[in-house]
This record gives C-alpha cells, structure tokens and sequence, in this order.
C-alpha cells in the first residue's frame, strides 16, 4: 500500500476488511492503525471526561440531559467543545485509519459522556421533559452529521468504495445517500429488541446495536455509496420518535416506570443514542462489506 493510499483511509482498519502495507516505510500498517485508533479512543474520552462533572443536576447528580444540569448553558457549552475537540481527534484518526473508524472514535468518546449520564429512571424521577430530550436528539442530530462531514472531509473515500462518476450515486445527499438513510428506522426495531433493563450499559447496548442495523443496512440499500450522513439517520429516527412520546405519551410516568409499562425505547438517553450510533454504525457498515455487494475496482 503506498502512502497515497493510506491517506485515504486502510483498508486493515476496516472490519472486514484485508490488511497489509507500510506505512512512512518504517512502521508496520497494523502497528500504525491500531496505536493510532486506541490513542483517538482515549484521547476523546478524556476530552469528555471534562464535561461529565457540568451535567450535574440540582439534585447533586449526574442527569440523563444537559437541560436537567444546574447551569444548562454551561453544560452545553462544555459538552459542544468537547465534542469539537474529539471530532478533530477523530478526523486525525480518519486520516490515519479511515473515516469509518474515525466515526467510531468519536461514538467511543460520546460514550464516556453516555456511561456517566442519567439513566431513564433519573428522567422519570428527576422530573426531565420528554420534550426537552427530543429537541436534545435534533440538536445531536446536526453535531452527529457535522462531524461526520469534517470526519469524511479529512479522511476521504473509503477504498473499497471508489467513484463512479455519477452524482446520484456519489453525491453524500443523493439519491442513493436519501435512499440508505431509511436504515435509521432499522436501529429503532434493534434497539426495542434489544432493550429490556434500566442498566446504563444495557442501554447503550442497545444503542450500539441499532446503529449497527443501520449501518448494515444502509451498505446494503446504497453499497456503492460513502456514507458520510448515515450515522446521523439513527438519531434522527429516535429523536421523531421522542417527540411522538412528548405529546402522546399522558399520565404517571413514575408509575408507569415502576410497573415496567413505558415504552421501552425511552430507557435510551439521547447521549446513548449519539454515541451508540456513532459507534454502530461504522461497526455495522464494516461488517457489512463481506455481504454487501462488491465494490472494489
């Protein structure tokens, strides 16, 4: 593999994919990939480590959404540097790596935030807005894509998905792109399959693999097609159905948690869905490469 290639994203990183190259001719490409996606996986969770203590509540703890923190404003605004900041250790990784594992960098360094966060029974019992958590979901939904832009921007086309010289396939928001984007519905029947307890990990579990059905499937519906907006379609599929809860949803909730009868998709926090989507669906769209029809030129 020469250097060119590796700039652009190799293939030994993805899953699924084969190995193999030197890269600056002295390091061995396994060695390279590896070092550099551990070192991003730990230098964005500590970028979030920071912003953990600025989501503490009025109760004295750690709520399941920045609107519940004491200052709301400082919360967001802590919790937005340090996803600029891991971004940009995500897109070195890209770089390095490939977009692909970049993206799943950054869902590592979310999922710090996410394991730290409140749980549905902070949301129920903390007196949170349902509503407050679907305008939280839009806004991670815009984050989620602007990183993955800068993400593909820095680190390229995948090599196992070369152009084809026709915008509707090629373009990021072509018809293609629109068309695998159907695959966030995907992640909201993984996770309701998934989930079944109030556990945090359970719940980011359950995150991780409806972006990992997205993923899957959306190399499927558009396999010719990078995927620079795909992670963002799993939130953007939770965050429409939050606002469904908002103003459907009537009665005790506290009750309703503790007779287990709330529906079971809202024991996802909107920081598990982020991170879990990150995470998923480039876990899913390498794994898919074996099934998915080939592509390589």
């Amino acid at each position: 593999m020469t250097t060119g290639e590796a700039s652009q994203g190799g293939r030994g990183a993805q899953p699924g994919a084969e190995g193999g190259g030197n890269v600056l001719g002295f390091i061995p490409r396994g060695v390279l990939t590896s070092g550099a996606t551990l070192a991003g996986i730990a230098l964005a969770a500590v970028a979030f480590s920071f912003a953990v203590s600025s989501w503490t509540s009025t109760r004295g703890v750690i709520g399941p959404l920045a609107s519940d923190a004491e200052e709301p404003v400082f919360a967001a605004i802590t919790t937005f540097v340090a996803f600029a900041i891991s971004t940009a250790i995500a897109c070195a990784v890209a770089r390095v790596v490939n977009s692909v594992v970049g993206l799943f960098v950054l869902g590592c360094g979310v999922g710090l935030l996410a394991m730290r966060g409140g749980t549905s029974a902070d949301l129920v019992f903390g007196g949170s807005s349902l509503l407050a958590g679907a305008i939280e979901l839009v806004v991670w939904t815009a984050l989620v894509a602007g990183a993955s832009h800068a993400i593909f921007r820095i680190g390229g086309r995948l090599p196992d998905i070369p152009k084809t010289h026709e915008d509707d396939i090629d373009s990021p928001t072509g018809p293609a792109a629109r068309k695998s984007w159907i695959a966030g519905v995907a992640a909201l029947l993984a996770a309701w399959i998934v989930a079944a307890s109030v556990t945090k990990g359970q719940a980011i579990g359950a995150a991780v693999v409806g972006g990992f059905a997205a993923g899957a499937l959306g190399r499927f519906l558009a396999p010719r097609t990078t995927p620079v907006y795909l992670a963002a379609a799993p939130v953007a599929a939770f965050a429409g159905l939050w606002f469904y809860f908002a103003f459907a949803l009537k009665g005790d909730f506290a009750a309703g948690w503790v007779e287990g009868a709330l529906p079971r998709l809202l024991l996802l926090m909107p920081v598990d869905i982020a991170a879990g989507a990150l995470a998923g669906v480039s876990l899913g769209f390498g794994f898919a490469r074996g099934f998915a029809p080939a592509t390589d030129e």
